[in-house]
């Protein structure tokens, strides 16, 4: 079976912010937008593999280890293990309306894969109500085997949350590619 991917990466911040001065109305009303699509392939700005899974859920102090090397996910009327070689972007959204709980990730302590985080044993919360988006878009993050283990866990309370995982499962160039077919900003 032959598959392909198509993917797109997109993050946006906006606002209005107003303030009345006596009889004059000052605004600023602005938006950042990041916005990639990502065509398949494994080479720069191209992704060949997604890994998802939704409605996780996590009681106070459990965690949930992810062998980027050996994704398992159900698909296409099968299980498939899915390889990533290089990670393009994470992201983990805290369901958690009401409660306390958020998500610890990284600090895996074996095989650990903190190429994101800056150091072996660096952590990132994910606080209720909350999205974390990690994109290394052109070139992704390695994955190598003995430094390959994401760990996600629950602190201050239980937490549902959804993960989705952004890569290739060949080791690509890094840096640009003559074959982009990239979009956007």
């Amino acid at each position: 079976m032959a598959t392909t991917l198509s993917s797109t990466i997109h993050a946006q911040l906006g606002w209005t912010w107003r303030d009345r001065a006596g009889s004059f109305l000052i605004a600023d009303s602005n938006q950042f937008l990041f916005k990639r699509d990502l065509p398949d392939g494994f080479a720069a700005n191209q992704a060949d593999a997604v890994w998802r899974a939704v409605d996780c859920s996590l009681g106070a102090g459990q965690s949930m280890l992810l062998c980027l090397g050996a994704l398992e996910q159900p698909i296409f009327g099968d299980t498939i293990t899915i390889p990533m070689t290089r990670i393009k972007a994470i992201l983990i959204v805290n369901k958690n309306a009401a409660g306390d709980g958020y998500l610890v990730v990284g600090a895996a302590g074996i095989d650990e894969w903190a190429a994101p985080f800056g150091m072996i044993g660096d952590t990132l919360k994910v606080m209720p109500s909350s999205p974390l988006l990690l994109a290394n878009v052109r070139d992704g993050w390695e994955v190598e085997f003995g430094s390959e283990m994401l760990k996600i866990e629950a602190a201050g309370g239980a937490v549902l949350f959804d993960v989705a995982i952004l890569g290739t499962t060949h080791a690509g160039a890094s840096g640009s590619s003559s074959g982009e077919s990239s979009s956007s900003g």
